[in-house]
């Protein structure tokens, strides 16, 4: 039958081979999809008509309907067809079906094929929007055409331009069901072309607005040229990525993943590695952005458009809030349409006022503001009065991030900010940073905007108590805004950011003090979090260098707030109490440092977590252990684990180890160890639990002044299996520790080797330092790489084996991104400081980190 229909299954391969060498450059992509769909509509026309001179064949049609039905299909998407028949009596129509299919299944191509009537396919588009959409993109490809025209007549007639309302609100619920799948940070980082916000679906539903209310296919005949253009090359591109996975991929795949995005981004010309990449992210992001416009524009057109009634009574309703502006039904309308062309300044105005009065802008204000975006120049961005009243609006606190999200979406916040442009869209290739950079910024002033409303009251009450007592608020949130604007320019963002926000802070007209504070904020934002998260808080000399870089309270208060906003705006899991904690306790000994003017006390006061146990433990157990417990260890946990500890502690007279966990969703756990501290413990500790595949988040280490060695983990299995491989992690340790083997051996005789092929992910480069000036007493080791499972064992052996012993150890991983930091001394308990010395640690650990199998 192949033959007969004049292609085989290896000649269609080979035509999407020929497409797959010629995409990126011999026609433009939205070409490549007209010409595949050309070509698909020969083959099924003749199987069509050779099954229909083979069986006893009604009266039917064969229409072309979803992404084949528009012309648009992509090289291995579904073939779906529909054989319409007119008769109230549904014919024969199996035989006909099923010789149809079945060569174009031998041809490999994915085709389905339903049957209707006219009048049923009426009926079921009157209440099922998916067959209504479908009918929209119908085109006839064989058979009697007057059965598709009378069903395209009627339903066009009857059904397609009625209750349009209604149409438009099951698709935005579609949509937000869809966008809510979608919004997982798995899919932000690797995006589904077609189904993800902003994606190809997303436009295919403004187009059936459009459709259905202003009766034209013509999308682009109502948006402004510029517009136009701009969507037009957007859908270029992300028509051209799709292209390139379903023939990277061959087959029908719409996810963009990290190891598509390697070898995508060279096709479409882009620079070579990881830039070449980010730089390909970045126009997906604009991209999916220009979509989602378009798309949320034509529901809203529809949605909160008055019915009828309201228009006629509209005038009753009317409220002039000034010379310019109206509102009308909780939207902001221009009382005279050339306002902005006469006073650009009221552009900045008209946002006041959609704070003010939490209204929306009526369409037709939006393709004003849209039309008169040429305005804003350089007399704009000096204005005074136009400055003056951007910073009102963040002063007021009010809906910020939703005005600023506003100015985002219309192209006026990067007009009014010209370097804002530069970061708009642009991605970090790590597994870390979800959001691209202007949306990342845009979040970061959202989560300040939740502490000012005390969102955040019963969970982070100190962070809601301080943000109050800003004198300024508008300046922090500006600087917020902008504390990333350095990343669209080369050299250290924020060096680089220092340099634009004072720029900026000139144009805007604001005094000297608040340009040096948010100087200092942009040049010093990832400072505090460096200290807290990468330093031992326990030492004075940490607290003393950190206070003298803040110089003041004022500073450490907004420092410490753009921090938290920082890191949470990140995604979901940035943000830990572990990081709270931590951030917090050096925002508590700055600011007792700041108030005394020497030292610092560890926080909380011994005297008080005594006071605490003595209600928790005999007061004997209590005198026993309380000279033992090491600052450090008291401001790391809570009264009642200080308890527990001590009881386990006890323990230790008759056995020689004792481990427990706490099991946290998605396979993690919460690991306590506790036994006598020996040389080279925690390389026994991280071995044991890469001997069972446990990958290690966080570790906190404690040694106590009488030996005793309390460590905590926090741990995930990828296999989910955590319980089976904790207990057998507790086996293996205790047999470590007593003797009865060793470490070598175990990992030698037990290999678990992956069935599965591993995920291609953004690589990490090594780097390694190694510090003598931030601590007295240790040397600092800090170590930055790809993280995998068993890494921090490679890292504290090698640490070992060089003769190290580890005092103090702080273990994070960003991503896919470990930063581990490590106090060491050596065997005689002093620093290393030797240069040949140091070098020869650094390469031990280097060859170590280098990707491969791990040693053992």
């Amino acid at each position: 039958m192949q033959f007969e229909l004049g292609i085989t299954r290896d000649g269609l391969k080979e035509i999407k081979n020929r497409m797959a060498q010629g995409a990126p450059t011999h026609f433009s992509p939205k070409e490549l999809l007209r010409q595949y769909s050309d070509i698909v509509d020969g083959i099924v026309r003749k199987t069509f008509q050779k099954a229909q001179s083979s069986v006893s064949a009604p009266s039917v049609c064969l229409v072309a309907v979803g992404g084949y039905g528009r012309s648009e299909l992509a090289p291995y998407s579904d073939v779906d067809l529909l054989l319409l028949y007119s008769s109230p009596q549904k014919p024969d129509l199996p035989p006909l079906i099923e010789k149809t299919l079945y060569p174009l299944w031998d041809l490999g191509l994915d085709v389905s094929c339903s049957s209707r009537s006219v009048s049923e396919c009426l009926k079921m588009a009157q209440s099922d929007p998916y067959v209504k959409t479908g009918l929209i993109d119908s085109r006839y490809l064989d058979g009697e055409y007057e059965i598709f025209r009378t069903l395209y007549e009627l339903f066009s007639k009857k059904i397609l331009h009625h209750k349009v309302r209604e149409f438009a609100d099951s698709l935005m619920k579609d949509v937000a069901l869809r966008h809510q799948k979608y919004e997982d940070p798995a899919y932000v980082l690797e995006p589904d072309i077609k189904e993800g916000k902003g994606g190809l679906r997303d436009f295919q539903i403004g187009r059936w607005v459009i459709r259905a209310k202003y009766k034209t296919d013509r999308w682009d005949s109502i948006l402004f040229p510029d517009q136009s253009r701009i969507l037009d090359r957007s859908l270029q591109f992300l028509w051209a990525l799709r292209n390139e996975l379903h023939l990277l991929s061959g087959r029908r795949l719409d996810q963009l993943t990290f190891e598509l995005q390697e070898k995508i981004a060279p096709i479409l010309r882009f620079s070579p590695e990881t830039r070449g990449i980010e730089e390909m992210m970045r126009q997906y992001h604009l991209s999916s952005q220009q979509v989602w416009n378009f798309a949320s524009d034509m529901l809203e057109r529809v949605l909160y458009e008055p019915s009828p009634v309201k228009k006629a009574s509209s005038t009753f309703k009317r409220k002039k809030l000034d010379p310019f502006f109206g509102m009308s039904y909780g939207e902001i309308y221009l009382l005279d349409p050339v306002t902005f062309k006469r006073d650009p300044s009221q552009l900045m105005t008209l946002f006041k006022h959609c704070q003010t009065y939490q209204a929306k802008m009526s369409f037709q204000t939006e393709e004003a503001v849209l039309e008169s975006l040429p305005f804003i120049d350089d007399r704009f961005r000096t204005s005074e009065s136009v400055n003056q009243v951007f910073l009102s609006i963040l002063k007021k606190g009010e809906r910020v991030e939703s005005i600023l999200k506003m100015m985002h979406e219309l192209g006026f916040l990067s007009r009014y900010i010209p370097e804002f442009a530069e970061i708009e869209g642009r991605v970090h290739y790590d597994l870390y940073h979800v959001h691209p950079v202007d949306i990342h910024s845009i979040l970061t002033v959202e989560e300040l905007i939740k502490l000012k409303t005390a969102t955040y009251q019963k969970e982070l009450p100190l962070l809601t108590s301080l943000i109050q007592e800003i004198e300024k608020p508008e300046i922090l949130f500006l600087t917020a805004l902008l504390h990333d604007i350095g990343k669209g320019l080369e050299g250290d963002h924020s060096k680089v950011g220092e340099e634009l926000i004072v720029q900026i802070g000139v144009r805007m007209g604001l005094s000297d003090e608040d340009k040096r504070l948010m100087a200092f904020l942009v040049r010093r934002h990832l400072f505090m979090l460096e200290i807290a998260f990468r330093r031992d808080l326990h030492e004075e000399g940490t607290i003393l260098r950190f206070a003298n870089e803040v110089e003041n309270p004022d500073h450490l208060k907004m420092l410490y707030l753009l921090t938290f906003a920082d890191i949470k705006a990140v995604g979901p899991e940035a943000w830990t109490p572990w990081k709270n904690s931590l951030l917090m306790e050096l925002f508590l000994k700055t600011s007792h440092f700041f108030e005394q003017g020497k030292g610092t006390v560890a926080l909380p006061k011994k005297e008080e977590v005594i006071r605490h146990l003595l209600k928790l433990l005999p007061p004997e157990i209590v005198s026993d252990y309380e000279e033992h417990l090491p600052p450090q260890y008291l401001s790391s946990y809570s009264w009642e684990e200080i308890a527990h500890h001590i009881e386990m502690a006890r323990l230790l007279e008759k056995e020689l180890l004792l481990v427990e966990w706490t099991i946290e969703e998605n396979a993690r756990a919460r690991v306590t160890v506790c036994t006598k501290d020996r040389y080279g413990l925690f390389s026994k500790i991280t071995g044991s639990m890469f001997l069972n595949r446990l990958n290690i988040l966080e570790a906190q280490i404690h040694t106590w002044a009488n030996g005793v060695a309390l460590d905590t983990f926090k741990v995930e299995d990828s296999t989910r299996d955590i319980e089976r491989r904790l207990q057998q992690f507790r086996i293996d340790l205790s047999s470590v520790l007593d003797g009865t083997a060793f470490l070598r051996t175990l990992l030698s005789k037990r290999q678990e080797p992956s069935i599965i092929q591993r995920k291609v992910i953004p690589r990490v480069p090594v780097d390694i330092r190694v510090n003598n000036q931030d601590s007295q007493f240790f040397t600092i080791v800090e170590i930055s790489g790809e993280d995998r499972l068993g890494i921090l064992y490679e890292i504290t052996q090698a640490l070992t084996d060089h003769g190290c012993d580890i005092h103090f150890a702080r273990i994070s991983t960003l991503g896919n991104r470990i930063v581990d930091v490590f106090y060491i001394q050596d065997e005689w308990g002093e620093k290393i400081e030797e240069r040949e010395r140091m070098g020869r640690l650094k390469q031990t650990l280097l060859n170590r980190l280098t990707p491969g199998d791990l040693s053992i």
